[in-house]
């Protein structure tokens, strides 16, 4: 059981990893945002798609290793009872980390939220200064007046 178990403290640390990835995401993101950047904006969003798949794909491998060391239902926090003896010391370790990457991450994820929240609130005060009615304002896409070409279409079906 120690190999399988190894492997999951490892997969746990890539899990860390990836959240500390994204909490410097959110940063990156919070000063596009203050700066007025959107190109540096959108590149922070690529960036955070592509950390989301890899998590994605961490879950999935999480997914498949909690069956087989029966660790069905429990919580990342008593997880070092539950490891072999051997590995106690660095499963409290790695599970420490773990929270502590994910706490930095939703802080940072909160500040940025915030952010955005109040760049949308002076958007709608500029807005209604000049006149309009921030309800009325969309995506900035124009509903489309002429109807693409047949080949254009799609043809999916659910």
């Amino acid at each position: 059981m120690s190999a399988p178990f190894s492997d999951y403290l490892k997969l746990l640390r890539e899990v860390g990893s990836l959240l500390e990835q994204l909490a410097e995401l959110a940063q990156q993101k919070a000063d596009a945002v203050r700066q007025d950047d959107l190109l540096a904006l959108d590149d922070v969003l690529k960036q955070e798609q592509a950390l989301g798949l890899n998590l994605r794909g961490l879950e999935l491998r999480r997914a498949k290793l909690v069956p087989q060391l029966g660790l069905e239902g429990t919580t990342l926090s008593v997880l070092p009872t539950k490891c072999p003896p051997e590995l106690e010391e660095e499963t409290y370790q790695t599970v420490s980390e773990v929270q502590n990457s994910y706490r930095i991450y939703r802080s940072s994820s909160n500040m940025v939220r915030t952010t955005l929240e109040l760049n949308l609130h002076q958007i709608e005060k500029l807005v209604t200064a000049a006149g309009g009615d921030p309800k009325d304002v969309d995506a900035g896409y124009a509903p489309a007046e002429v109807e693409p070409p047949r080949s254009m279409k799609t043809d999916f079906r659910a």
